[in-house]
């Protein structure tokens, strides 16, 4: 299966709201990697996955207050 990459921009800040995105990322088995670069202004998270809508990940994160917005 061809690998994709998934952009957001995020509400993250802390350490703290990393462990919140780790926990709503886990449940995706098909993500091979992700990040969240904090020093970007816009909190760039970058997850590398399969077959995962980008709904599906915004949804993720909104469950554990994290906002996230597909950059394209």
């Amino acid at each position: 299966m061809k690998q994709k990459m998934l952009i957001f921009r995020t509400s993250a800040k802390r350490k703290r709201d990393i462990k919140l995105v780790a926990n709503a990322l886990s449940t995706f088995k098909s993500i091979k990697c992700w990040n969240v670069d904090l020093e970007d202004w816009e909190k760039v998270l970058r997850i590398e996955c399969e077959t995962i809508a980008p709904e599906e990940i915004s949804s993720a994160l909104r469950n554990v207050g994290i906002f996230a917005s597909e950059l394209i």
